[in-house]
């Protein structure tokens, strides 16, 4: 089985290569959701591949045969999910969660000497391909605590999110935040991941323009 939590190094390797280690975050699912995360990750990671060869919101089985025609006209966005992981193979539901904290930590505060943990309690996507996670609506929950380098804790939230993206006319977009194709929101992980991360960072630093999400699509 893959390990599903991400030693910082290999997350700092992944985001910025040849830079210092980003701060020690630490993803963590409910026994629920822990319970069927080979699974999730299974599907999320299906779709993330056929996105990638054909920007194009599905599996490689059920698109039509002109979905191609989408390589070139958003030839200059640079998706979320790619942005922090060039190569597929180290694409995983958590670490995903995980780079998203970790970039917006180094971002805002390049100094921070703790540990912060993240634990996602809650996680449904409209129409995801797993019945167990399917729900009216696309959201989540979960805590995150801070720790200071001593193991004292300095901040607790509770964060809960449903979508609310931003929109781009661009077919171009390479702004700070995550870039995802409108039907992405009720089908993948990725854009309740950035809201989650978005709104969680805003809490620990609230003069942070933290990223979050934003919809490229036509």
């Amino acid at each position: 089985m893959k390990n599903l939590m991400m030693t910082v190094a290999t997350a700092a390797a992944l985001l910025m290569p040849g830079s210092a280690a980003l701060a020690d975050v630490e993803v963590t699912f409910s026994d629920r959701l822990q319970a069927k995360m080979d699974r999730i990750n299974d599907i999320d990671t299906r779709r993330e591949e056929a996105f990638r060869e054909f920007r194009t919101e599905g599996t490689r089985g059920g698109l039509p045969p002109n979905a191609k025609l989408n390589v070139s006209l958003y030839a200059g966005t640079e998706w979320g999910n790619e942005r922090l992981f060039p190569d597929i193979k180290d694409y995983n539901v958590p670490a995903l969660f995980q780079a998203m904290m970790e970039r917006g930590i180094k971002e805002a505060d390049p100094a921070f000497d703790g540990t912060v943990k993240v634990r996602i309690k809650k996680l449904q996507i409209q129409s995801f391909s797993l019945a167990a996670l399917r729900s009216r609506n696309t959201q989540a929950g979960g805590d995150v605590t801070v720790l200071d380098k001593d193991g004292n804790v300095v901040a607790e939230h509770y964060i809960w999110v449903s979508p609310v993206p931003e929109y781009t006319a661009s077919r171009s977009y390479t702004g700070p935040d995550y870039a995802y194709r409108k039907a992405a929101v009720t089908t993948r992980v990725g854009p309740i991941a950035a809201e989650f991360t978005e709104k969680a960072l805003k809490k620990l630093y609230p003069d942070y323009d933290a990223p979050g999400l934003v919809i490229v699509d036509r």
